[in-house]
């Protein structure tokens, strides 16, 4: 009979130590969790938290651990039960909720994010992290401003809060103050030199403001943090090639193309900045290879009929102006310069014809009527060339040629007067020949 007693007394013994005991397993198991945890090996550290939870079901610190480990291991619906089973235990614990904000975000359920976020701020008032990501929550939802006052109180309580600046130069731009935007963006890069998203962001503003240079800096920034970013190389050509810099600009247009071969828009900027260095073969070739790429590229054509048009070869650039309008009938630019080549072959008909066609498209196309004043003069038309002369100068004042030409055609109708005070106009704006108009026509005027 002693010797059951003893047997039950030990089971007994054995009973509490382990029932004392668990709780010390359960937090060993939690510990080295952690340590999984700290090295990103989430897989390990899921397993020991899960036996850290076997031997202590309410230990609410492994459970916010395994949730954790669970959404970084994209495991969303198990990173749920988690932060549920955590808040029902702990409806107080803000990285509960601020844990299950994150993952309605990454879900892209704003609303709930919102909430958990909200609630996050009533238990944690001074937690720069919750303004920062529920204003997150609102942007997505479209709420600007009221993301706006949780960003800059987000700022408020962390005046180095990077990440803070870069989202209100976000929400500044979707406001429409631009200006503040990029104030926030110059912030966000004092900050963080890294943030590569910045500067792409920045970078737009200033291309608004016709602020190349800027746009250059940046790119360079950008390249420098990515090294292969083919856009940032193609980017950064295009605006060497808008200052002139245009040996800079190809090799840009290079590197783009060692990363991405099949990029026509390279080609073609790379065709443009070649022909602006009267490298026309080689722009040719550029030309071609856009062409190779997509035979329907009217911009390809229009390019190559410039390209002849600067070689002196009027009748060649005239096929590839027609090749651009087949491929793009509106073409206003591609009508008025085969026009142009008309009239360099003394085609002046044909040429009239596309200067039309050119207002057809763009009433507005100055040049174009410039064009036909000239071809319309020429054969001695001159009343309708006067009136587009007219068109043309109430654009633009300060051609001098546009003068001399409305000059010729106003002496052609007997119009002295008015034909003299255009040679006037025409020799202040230093136009030559217009002296020799004045001489020729205009001495005995007031005689």
């Amino acid at each position: 009979m002693k010797k059951w007693i003893l047997v039950l007394v030990a089971l007994v013994i054995i009973l509490v130590a382990f029932f004392i005991l668990k709780p010390k397993v359960s937090e060993s198991y939690l510990a080295k969790g952690l340590v999984y945890t700290d090295s990103l090996e989430y897989n390990k550290a899921v397993d020991y938290y899960s036996k850290a939870l076997k031997f202590n079901k309410k230990n609410t610190k492994a459970i916010q651990k395994r949730a954790e480990a669970y959404y970084q291991l994209e495991n969303e619906q198990e990173a749920l039960i988690d932060f549920n089973s955590l808040l029902n235990l702990d409806p107080e614990n803000y990285q509960g909720y601020f844990g299950r904000a994150l993952l309605f975000i990454k879900i892209e359920d704003f609303v709930k994010a919102h909430d958990d976020l909200s609630k996050v701020l009533e238990i944690s008032k001074e937690n720069p992290e919750a303004y920062y990501f529920l204003a997150y929550a609102k942007i997505n939802l479209k709420n600007y401003e009221s993301a706006l006052n949780d960003l800059n109180s987000a700022i408020e309580i962390d005046a180095k809060y990077a990440e803070a600046y870069h989202q209100r130069g976000i929400v500044k731009a979707n406001l429409g103050d631009f200006e503040g935007s990029a104030e926030d963006f110059n912030k966000s890069i004092e900050l963080n030199k890294n943030n590569l998203d910045a500067y792409q962001r920045r970078v737009k503003y200033r291309i608004d403001k016709d602020d190349y240079e800027g746009a250059i800096a940046d790119y360079n920034a950008i390249i420098e943090m990515d090294e292969g970013n083919q856009d940032a190389y193609y980017q950064r050509g295009y605006f060497k090639l808008r200052i002139g810099d245009f040996e800079g600009a190809i090799a840009d247009f290079n590197k783009s193309l060692e990363i991405k071969k099949d990029d026509i828009k390279s080609y073609k900027k790379r065709g443009n900045a070649k022909a602006a260095l009267q490298k026309y073969n080689e722009a040719l070739l550029d030309f071609d290879s856009a062409l190779s790429l997509d035979k329907s590229d009217y911009e390809s054509y229009y390019r190559k009929g410039l390209v002849y048009l600067n070689m002196s070869n009027p009748a060649k650039a005239t096929t590839y102006f027609s090749s651009a309008i087949k491929y793009k009938t509106d073409f206003a630019e591609a009508y008025y310069m085969r026009g142009v080549s008309m009239a360099m072959q003394q085609f002046y008909p044909k040429s009239i014809s596309d200067f039309n066609l050119a207002i057809k498209y763009n009433k507005d196309y100055s040049d174009a009527y410039l064009g036909r004043a000239v071809s319309l003069g020429v054969q001695k038309k001159h009343k309708e060339a006067i009136e587009d002369y007219n068109k043309y100068i109430n654009v633009v004042k300060d051609n001098g040629s546009a003068y001399l030409n409305r000059g010729v055609s106003k002496i052609s109708l007997n119009d002295y007067e008015g034909g003299c005070a255009d040679f006037s106009k025409a020799l202040e704006l230093k136009t030559p020949q217009a002296q020799e108009m004045i001489n020729m026509y205009c001495t005995n005027i007031n005689k």
